[in-house]
Protein backbone atom coordinates (compact mmCIF):
# COMPACT_ATOMS: atom_id res chain seq x y z
CA UNK A 1 0.00 0.00 0.00
CA UNK A 2 1.18 3.78 -1.02
CA UNK A 3 2.37 5.75 1.77
CA UNK A 4 -0.10 8.33 0.24
CA UNK A 5 -3.06 6.51 0.30
CA UNK A 6 -5.00 7.99 3.37
CA UNK A 7 -3.52 11.66 2.60
CA UNK A 8 -1.65 13.49 -0.32
CA UNK A 9 1.62 14.60 0.82
CA UNK A 10 3.40 12.28 3.09
CA UNK A 11 7.11 13.20 5.30
CA UNK A 12 8.79 11.58 7.67
CA UNK A 13 11.63 12.41 10.20
CA UNK A 14 14.21 9.39 11.16
CA UNK A 15 15.17 9.03 14.94
CA UNK A 16 18.80 9.08 13.94
CA UNK A 17 18.10 12.50 12.42
CA UNK A 18 16.76 13.69 15.47
CA UNK A 19 19.19 12.87 17.49
CA UNK A 20 21.75 14.47 15.21
CA UNK A 21 20.26 17.70 15.79
CA UNK A 22 20.34 17.32 19.49
CA UNK A 23 23.98 16.50 19.24
CA UNK A 24 24.47 20.02 17.10
CA UNK A 25 22.16 21.46 19.21
CA UNK A 26 24.51 21.14 22.54
CA UNK A 27 27.19 21.52 20.72
CA UNK A 28 25.79 24.93 19.44
CA UNK A 29 24.36 26.19 22.12
CA UNK A 30 25.50 25.01 25.17
CA UNK A 31 24.07 26.95 27.42
CA UNK A 32 20.77 25.57 26.54
CA UNK A 33 22.29 22.39 28.51
CA UNK A 34 24.84 23.48 31.20
CA UNK A 35 23.22 25.51 34.18
CA UNK A 36 25.61 26.60 37.27
CA UNK A 37 26.21 29.84 39.78
CA UNK A 38 29.21 32.29 38.26
CA UNK A 39 31.94 30.12 40.02
CA UNK A 40 31.16 27.40 37.67
CA UNK A 41 31.03 29.58 34.73
CA UNK A 42 34.24 31.03 35.36
CA UNK A 43 36.42 28.25 34.50
CA UNK A 44 33.52 25.96 33.16
CA UNK A 45 36.32 23.35 31.71
CA UNK A 46 37.48 22.48 35.29
CA UNK A 47 34.27 22.90 37.03
CA UNK A 48 31.26 21.46 35.40
CA UNK A 49 30.91 17.73 36.09
CA UNK A 50 30.61 16.42 32.68
CA UNK A 51 32.75 17.37 29.70
CA UNK A 52 30.93 19.83 27.00
CA UNK A 53 31.58 19.43 23.30
CA UNK A 54 31.70 23.20 22.58
CA UNK A 55 32.06 24.36 18.83
CA UNK A 56 34.77 26.57 18.38
CA UNK A 57 32.23 29.45 16.92
CA UNK A 58 30.81 29.60 20.35
CA UNK A 59 34.31 30.25 21.97
CA UNK A 60 35.49 33.02 19.00
CA UNK A 61 32.71 34.64 19.66
CA UNK A 62 32.42 34.84 23.50
CA UNK A 63 29.16 32.93 23.71
CA UNK A 64 28.38 31.63 27.14
CA UNK A 65 28.95 27.90 27.87
CA UNK A 66 26.65 27.98 30.81
CA UNK A 67 23.56 30.04 32.08
CA UNK A 68 24.25 31.27 35.17
CA UNK A 69 21.59 31.32 37.88
CA UNK A 70 21.78 32.10 41.69
CA UNK A 71 23.22 29.87 44.10
CA UNK A 72 21.12 27.40 46.27
CA UNK A 73 19.74 29.06 49.30
CA UNK A 74 20.81 26.95 52.91
CA UNK A 75 17.46 27.25 54.43
CA UNK A 76 17.37 29.32 58.08
CA UNK A 77 19.88 32.12 56.67
CA UNK A 78 17.39 34.64 55.64
CA UNK A 79 18.68 34.04 51.90
CA UNK A 80 22.43 35.32 53.09
CA UNK A 81 24.19 32.01 52.49
CA UNK A 82 24.42 30.15 49.43
CA UNK A 83 26.06 26.65 47.80
CA UNK A 84 27.75 26.48 44.20
CA UNK A 85 26.05 24.05 42.15
CA UNK A 86 25.96 22.38 38.28
CA UNK A 87 23.43 20.96 36.31
CA UNK A 88 23.81 19.86 33.02
CA UNK A 89 21.72 17.64 30.37
CA UNK A 90 24.89 15.75 29.10
CA UNK A 91 22.79 13.72 26.45
CA UNK A 92 19.94 12.97 25.17
CA UNK A 93 18.69 10.20 22.70
CA UNK A 94 15.00 9.30 21.37
CA UNK A 95 13.80 6.16 20.22
CA UNK A 96 10.91 5.48 18.25
CA UNK A 97 8.72 2.37 18.25
CA UNK A 98 9.93 -0.72 17.14
CA UNK A 99 12.74 0.79 19.78
CA UNK A 100 16.53 -1.19 20.43
CA UNK A 101 15.58 -2.52 23.85
CA UNK A 102 17.33 -1.00 27.09
CA UNK A 103 14.06 0.48 28.24
CA UNK A 104 14.06 -0.22 32.52
CA UNK A 105 11.99 -2.73 33.77
CA UNK A 106 9.79 -0.20 35.17
CA UNK A 107 8.92 0.99 32.02
CA UNK A 108 8.14 -2.27 30.54
CA UNK A 109 11.82 -3.23 29.11
CA UNK A 110 10.40 -2.27 25.62
CA UNK A 111 8.18 0.12 24.12
CA UNK A 112 4.48 -0.80 22.87
CA UNK A 113 3.04 0.28 19.53
CA UNK A 114 3.14 4.10 18.68
CA UNK A 115 5.24 5.10 22.17
CA UNK A 116 8.98 6.87 21.78
CA UNK A 117 11.45 6.84 24.70
CA UNK A 118 13.38 9.45 25.74
CA UNK A 119 16.67 8.73 27.83
CA UNK A 120 18.44 11.73 29.42
CA UNK A 121 21.86 11.86 31.25
CA UNK A 122 22.05 14.43 33.92
CA UNK A 123 25.00 15.81 35.52
CA UNK A 124 24.84 17.68 38.41
CA UNK A 125 26.95 18.87 41.34
CA UNK A 126 26.94 20.63 44.63
CA UNK A 127 30.10 22.59 46.40
CA UNK A 128 30.32 21.77 49.75
CA UNK A 129 32.10 24.20 51.89
CA UNK A 130 34.98 22.68 54.29
CA UNK A 131 35.71 23.86 57.90
CA UNK A 132 37.94 27.03 56.14
CA UNK A 133 34.84 28.04 55.17
CA UNK A 134 32.66 27.56 58.21
CA UNK A 135 35.26 29.30 60.09
CA UNK A 136 35.45 32.41 57.68
CA UNK A 137 31.40 33.01 57.37
CA UNK A 138 30.15 32.09 61.07
CA UNK A 139 26.52 31.85 61.37
CA UNK A 140 24.38 34.73 62.67
CA UNK A 141 24.86 35.24 66.17
CA UNK A 142 22.10 34.03 67.99
CA UNK A 143 19.99 35.60 71.28
CA UNK A 144 21.43 34.84 74.83
CA UNK A 145 19.59 31.69 76.55
CA UNK A 146 16.89 32.92 79.20
CA UNK A 147 17.88 30.87 82.04
CA UNK A 148 14.42 29.47 84.14
CA UNK A 149 13.52 31.33 87.47
CA UNK A 150 15.90 34.26 86.58
CA UNK A 151 13.09 36.36 85.34
CA UNK A 152 12.86 38.92 88.42
CA UNK A 153 16.63 38.68 88.99
CA UNK A 154 18.81 41.60 88.31
CA UNK A 155 17.00 42.80 85.50
CA UNK A 156 18.67 46.07 85.26
CA UNK A 157 22.05 44.40 84.52
CA UNK A 158 21.37 42.42 82.54
CA UNK A 159 19.70 44.63 79.64
CA UNK A 160 22.61 46.36 80.33
CA UNK A 161 24.82 43.25 79.77
CA UNK A 162 22.57 42.50 76.64
CA UNK A 163 23.18 46.12 75.20
CA UNK A 164 27.33 45.69 75.63
CA UNK A 165 27.27 42.44 73.72
CA UNK A 166 29.04 42.22 70.86
CA UNK A 167 26.79 42.11 67.55
CA UNK A 168 28.54 40.50 64.61
CA UNK A 169 25.98 41.15 61.63
CA UNK A 170 25.92 38.79 58.74
CA UNK A 171 27.10 39.66 55.05
CA UNK A 172 24.69 42.32 54.00
CA UNK A 173 24.64 40.77 50.48
CA UNK A 174 24.12 36.97 49.82
CA UNK A 175 27.43 34.96 49.90
CA UNK A 176 28.03 31.93 47.80
CA UNK A 177 30.18 29.64 50.34
CA UNK A 178 33.89 28.85 48.98
CA UNK A 179 34.88 25.58 47.87
CA UNK A 180 37.08 24.33 45.32
CA UNK A 181 35.44 21.39 43.57
CA UNK A 182 31.84 20.36 42.81
CA UNK A 183 30.77 17.16 44.69
CA UNK A 184 29.29 15.61 41.71
CA UNK A 185 26.69 12.67 40.50
CA UNK A 186 24.67 11.68 37.64
CA UNK A 187 20.88 10.45 36.90
CA UNK A 188 20.13 8.77 33.88
CA UNK A 189 16.86 9.22 33.32
CA UNK A 190 14.11 7.43 31.17
CA UNK A 191 10.76 8.53 30.09
CA UNK A 192 8.23 6.84 27.73
CA UNK A 193 5.46 8.95 25.30
CA UNK A 194 2.68 8.90 22.61
CA UNK A 195 1.73 11.60 20.17
CA UNK A 196 -2.13 13.12 20.23
CA UNK A 197 -3.32 15.12 17.88
CA UNK A 198 -6.43 17.38 20.35
CA UNK A 199 -8.29 20.32 20.29
CA UNK A 200 -10.95 21.62 17.37
CA UNK A 201 -10.26 20.88 13.53
CA UNK A 202 -9.56 24.89 12.74
CA UNK A 203 -7.00 24.46 15.54
CA UNK A 204 -5.34 21.07 16.10
CA UNK A 205 -2.36 20.66 18.14
CA UNK A 206 0.12 17.67 18.16
CA UNK A 207 1.20 17.21 21.77
CA UNK A 208 3.00 14.82 23.59
CA UNK A 209 1.68 12.64 26.56
CA UNK A 210 3.66 11.26 28.97
CA UNK A 211 3.17 7.65 29.78
CA UNK A 212 5.94 6.97 32.00
CA UNK A 213 9.22 8.04 34.16
CA UNK A 214 11.72 6.05 35.79
CA UNK A 215 15.48 6.85 36.93
CA UNK A 216 17.70 4.45 37.33
CA UNK A 217 19.15 2.91 40.38
CA UNK A 218 19.02 5.19 43.06
CA UNK A 219 18.54 4.11 46.86
CA UNK A 220 17.05 4.76 49.18
CA UNK A 221 13.48 3.67 47.21
CA UNK A 222 11.86 7.09 48.61
CA UNK A 223 14.62 9.07 47.05
CA UNK A 224 14.40 7.72 44.05
CA UNK A 225 10.25 8.26 44.09
CA UNK A 226 10.01 11.75 45.25
CA UNK A 227 13.08 12.74 42.43
CA UNK A 228 11.07 10.63 40.25
CA UNK A 229 7.38 12.55 41.00
CA UNK A 230 9.24 16.14 40.73
CA UNK A 231 10.58 15.56 37.62
CA UNK A 232 7.35 14.06 36.50
CA UNK A 233 5.20 17.26 37.31
CA UNK A 234 8.14 19.13 35.62
CA UNK A 235 7.66 17.09 32.55
CA UNK A 236 3.83 17.49 32.62
CA UNK A 237 3.09 21.58 33.91
CA UNK A 238 6.80 23.26 32.27
CA UNK A 239 8.16 20.97 29.29
CA UNK A 240 5.02 19.03 27.65
CA UNK A 241 2.69 22.32 26.90
CA UNK A 242 5.91 23.56 25.12
CA UNK A 243 6.47 20.84 22.70
CA UNK A 244 2.47 21.05 21.33
CA UNK A 245 2.97 22.00 17.69
CA UNK A 246 -0.34 23.95 16.05
CA UNK A 247 -1.70 22.37 13.19
CA UNK A 248 -3.95 24.97 11.42
CA UNK A 249 -5.03 24.80 7.77
CA UNK A 250 -2.84 26.86 5.57
CA UNK A 251 -3.91 28.97 2.50
CA UNK A 252 -1.83 29.01 -0.13
CA UNK A 253 -2.85 31.29 -3.50
CA UNK A 254 -2.19 29.84 -6.93
CA UNK A 255 -0.87 32.43 -9.49
CA UNK A 256 -3.13 33.57 -12.92
CA UNK A 257 -6.26 33.51 -10.64
CA UNK A 258 -6.58 29.30 -10.46
CA UNK A 259 -7.79 29.73 -6.62
CA UNK A 260 -5.74 28.50 -3.67
CA UNK A 261 -4.79 25.75 -2.43
CA UNK A 262 -4.99 24.54 1.22
CA UNK A 263 -2.90 22.22 3.70
CA UNK A 264 -4.28 20.46 6.55
CA UNK A 265 -3.54 17.16 8.79
CA UNK A 266 -5.33 14.21 6.91
CA UNK A 267 -7.59 12.86 9.07
CA UNK A 268 -6.37 9.03 8.17
CA UNK A 269 -4.79 6.73 8.88
CA UNK A 270 -5.65 5.89 12.47
CA UNK A 271 -2.48 7.56 14.03
CA UNK A 272 -1.27 10.73 12.53
CA UNK A 273 1.46 11.44 13.28
CA UNK A 274 2.67 8.20 13.55
CA UNK A 275 5.32 7.07 15.77
CA UNK A 276 6.81 3.54 13.98
CA UNK A 277 9.30 2.21 11.77
CA UNK A 278 11.97 4.18 13.75
CA UNK A 279 10.14 7.38 12.46
CA UNK A 280 7.93 10.24 13.17
CA UNK A 281 5.60 9.91 9.82
CA UNK A 282 3.26 12.29 8.67
CA UNK A 283 0.32 12.98 6.81
CA UNK A 284 -1.48 16.01 4.96
CA UNK A 285 -4.51 16.77 3.02
CA UNK A 286 -4.09 19.17 0.12
CA UNK A 287 -7.44 21.13 -1.61
CA UNK A 288 -7.93 23.18 -4.21
CA UNK A 289 -10.50 25.75 -4.37
CA UNK A 290 -11.91 28.21 -6.63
Amino acid sequence: MALTDHSDLYGSFHERGMNRIFEHVRAKRPSLFNYGTQWVADRWEERLCCPVEVAPEVLQRNNPVVTVEGHLPVPGTGGVYGLNWAMQVADVRIDIHPGDGGLPKELGGELHDQQLSLFVKICAGVGCPGPRAFEQFPPAPQPPFEIPGSEDRDKPDRDHDKDDLPRDEPPALPVTLPVEELACFELDVYATAHAEVRGPAHARTVELVLDGLEIVDIAPEGLENSLECYLETMLRYVVMPRLRILLPVFVFDLPLGLGSVAVSAAPAPAHNPALEDDQLKVFVDMEVTP
